[in-house]
């Protein structure tokens, strides 16, 4: 029963945060100066340079997370 509340939860936690991508997708393509290559550029640049450490973090301490549920 417990997983079933984490699962819901997580669900609602996915769609939660694609309204929430969404919101801010359009709120940045309402901003002149996000339109132009030199912001896409430094936008990807960086999200890659956030995502890349995060992701190896996750990666790196799965089974030390894993072991305690």
């Amino acid at each position: 029963m417990r997983y079933k509340k984490l699962v819901a939860v997580e669900i609602i936690l996915i769609f939660a945060s694609v309204l929430i991508f969404r919101g801010l997708w359009m709120l940045l393509d309402r901003i002149p100066l996000m339109n132009g290559n030199p912001a896409l550029l430094v936008s990807l640049v960086l999200g890659v340079a956030v995502s890349a450490p995060a992701l190896r973090y996750l990666v790196k301490n799965y089974k030390k997370y894993s072991d305690s549920a």
